[in-house]
C-alpha cells in the first residue's frame, strides 16, 4: 500500500522545480552537470502575469522533465530591495540586469551556456505552449553548438 501511494505522490515531488537565485551557482552547476542556464527575471515574482507563466510553462510536467535533464534554473527577481537581508541578492541581481537585462523587461526569459553567452531570449507577450517553448530551446541549444 506504501508503495502504491509512492508512486502516486512521486510525480507531485516533481513538478516543483528547482530555482537558484544566485548566477555563481547557476554556473557551477551548468559546467559541473553540463547543462546551459536558463534566466527568468520577474517584476515580484507573484506578478499575476509571471504565475500564469509560470503555470503555463515552467510548471507543465513537459518543461520540468526537460529541465531536469538539461537545464539549471535561475530565477531574478526584479522587485528585490535593497534592504540588510536583501542587500547580498540585491547585488546579485543588479549584475545580472545590467549583463543581461538592462531595460528590465519582465517576465522574460534567456538561456545561456556555461560562460553565460546568450543562446537565445523570449519576452513573453503572447501565450506559448510548454512544448513549443521546449522545442525552441532545443533548437537554439543544437544551432549554438553548430
Amino acid at each position: 500500500m506504501l508503495r502504491l501511494l509512492l508512486i502516486f505522490l512521486f510525480p507531485l515531488f516533481q513538478l516543483s522545480p528547482n530555482w537558484e537565485s544566485n548566477f555563481d551557482i547557476a554556473k557551477q552547476r551548468s559546467l559541473k552537470e553540463n547543462k546551459i542556464i536558463l534566466i527568468h527575471f520577474v517584476h515580484k515574482n507573484r506578478d499575476a502575469k509571471n504565475v500564469k507563466l509560470e503555470k503555463a510553462l515552467f510548471e507543465t510536467s513537459e518543461f520540468i522533465e526537460y529541465a531536469n535533464k538539461a537545464v539549471v534554473l535561475l530565477k531574478v527577481d526584479l522587485g528585490i530591495e535593497r534592504t540588510g537581508d536583501n542587500e547580498k541578492q540585491f547585488y546579485h541581481n543588479s549584475i545580472l540586469l545590467e549583463r543581461y537585462n538592462n531595460k528590465m523587461l519582465a517576465p522574460y526569459t534567456i538561456i545561456t551556456d556555461a560562460q553565460g553567452n546568450v543562446l537565445k531570449r523570449w519576452i513573453h507577450e503572447q501565450p506559448m505552449v510548454a512544448a513549443d517553448f521546449v522545442r525552441s530551446i532545443k533548437e537554439s541549444i543544437e544551432a549554438h553548438k553548430q
